[in-house]
């Protein structure tokens, strides 16, 4: 039989939680140790014998179950950062609005989190939760126990927690039945858990996507009148979650979630419009969406630079060539450009590195449309080429580009060089971004 007890409330989520695991008989879902990576085990390991309770939870417990290659394992403990940091060797604790502890073995590193507490009364500003004026938390570094941890999770089937102790699966909120029907569902009341972090939105959408779950019809309605808190968030978070929506594999059914709960107005407020005016965009965006996809699935690099300067064309080549008739000048497209980012209210802001790549390919546009006899070796051996050829290749499905001009270039495109625009660009590691210990690149949070 299980039990209840009461543990303080968050953000409308129900007072009380069952307190007893789940318990796995030989007909219900197991996870054993050896299909964890091993670096995880042994911080899973070295937690458990000094004492501390030790689970995998989230993205890589719910991935296993699905039968999914999970990307990451994040490890939450009751032990405090400062004790993770005395148990190995190497542990770098991060974080402002998170206190985390990120185990070190050579370039990889293990994420651990504490149990998280409640939110509420904090004996000092160490332990305590700092929220804005719409309920959005700005540092939480209250520390509590796994009942109170698993309330500050967003959807159920990201609350499942692995105990390393006698290998079994906790499940307080039902997350397992929801993987089961594929269902989608926030704990707590889904308007308070938006308000206090609107990004949960975002996520939503893209877990529908990834896993083809159906959002929870409660979840589901108050998603597009909410939809405008995202502009209040920092630019970078978005642009991360961003990246997972359209670099995870499932660019074209993330596109289609974000259009259907019109969070894609919030994130690109000027594609909209241009896709209600122009017949053939549809085609144009989804064939871009749709080779992304299969890059990835074929282990190739995609870019989220290219996919926003495929966001940003159309509306750009309306202002440069009305009617789509004439040769655009370099000056003209770039100067649009940057007009658009410059003058852009809210919506997603890419970075200065990516925003000057994105100038090149779009400007590239009218070079390559030109189809110049001299300088070709050089237009060939620019980094970006490969990205402009690609969009120039595109906008064929908007009958910009005549058959000759991609055939002009395709003929000398095999002299180009084949690396990545990216790799002239990736942080060593030395610098924030790193890599998880499955070889996977993390953001720091």
């Amino acid at each position: 039989m299980l039990h209840t007890r009461a543990v303080p409330s968050v953000a409308g989520v129900s007072t009380s939680i069952k307190t007893t695991a789940l318990k796995i008989n030989s007909g219900e879902p197991r996870i054993a140790a050896r299909q964890l990576p091993s670096n995880v085990v042994r911080v899973l390991r070295g937690l458990h014998r000094a004492g501390y309770r030790a689970c995998v939870v989230g993205g890589g417990v719910r991935d296993l179950l699905l039968d999914l290659r999970p990307k990451d394992f994040d490890i939450v403990t009751d032990a405090r950062p400062e004790q993770v940091k005395k148990l190995f060797r190497r542990v770098l604790l991060i974080g402002r609005r998170f206190r985390l502890a990120h185990v070190m073995f050579g370039r990889e590193y293990i994420e651990v989190a504490t149990f998280r507490g409640s939110g509420n009364e904090a004996s000092n500003p160490e332990g305590s939760v700092v929220r804005g004026s719409n309920g959005r938390i700005l540092r939480d570094n209250r520390f509590g126990s796994l009942e109170e941890d698993v309330l500050r999770r967003d959807f159920t089937i990201n609350a499942l927690y692995w105990d390393f102790a006698d290998k079994r699966i906790i499940d307080h909120v039902g997350g397992l039945k929801d993987i089961a029907r594929r269902r989608l569902r926030l704990i707590g009341e889904p308007r308070l858990r938006y308000e206090e972090d609107p990004v949960r939105m975002l996520r939503a959408a893209r877990f529908a996507a990834k896993l083809g779950c159906e959002l929870d019809r409660r979840c589901a309605e108050p998603i597009p009148e909410m939809a405008r808190l995202l502009r209040a968030e920092p630019p970078a978070r978005l642009l991360e979650e961003v990246r997972k929506l359209f670099l995870g594999g499932h660019a074209v059914s993330s596109f289609e979630e974000l259009r259907r709960f019109g969070l894609l107005d919030e994130l690109f407020p000027f594609l909209g419009p241009w896709m209600d005016a122009e017949p053939r965009a549809e085609g144009f965006v989804r064939d871009a969406l749709a080779a992304t996809d299969k890059r990835l699935s074929e282990g190739s690099h995609a870019s989220l630079m290219f996919l926003l300067c495929v966001f940003y064309w159309g509306p750009i080549s309306r202002v440069v060539a009305p009617g789509g008739s004439g040769i655009p000048r370099y000056t003209q497209i770039t100067d649009a450009f940057r007009r658009m980012v410059r003058d852009s209210q809210y919506g997603l802001r890419p970075t200065k590195k990516m925003t000057a790549d994105m100038e090149h390919v779009l400007g590239r546009q009218a070079l390559l449309q030109a189809r110049p006899r001299r300088r070709v070796n050089q237009t060939l051996k620019h980094p970006l080429f490969r990205p402009a050829y690609r969009l120039l290749c595109l906008r064929r499905r908007l009958g910009e580009i005549e058959e000759q001009c991609v055939l002009y270039w395709r003929k000398r495109a095999g002299s180009a060089p084949s690396r990545s625009w990216s790799k002239r660009r990736r942080g060593g590691p030395g610098r924030a971004g790193g890599r998880s210990a499955n070889g996977n690149e993390k953001k720091v949070r």
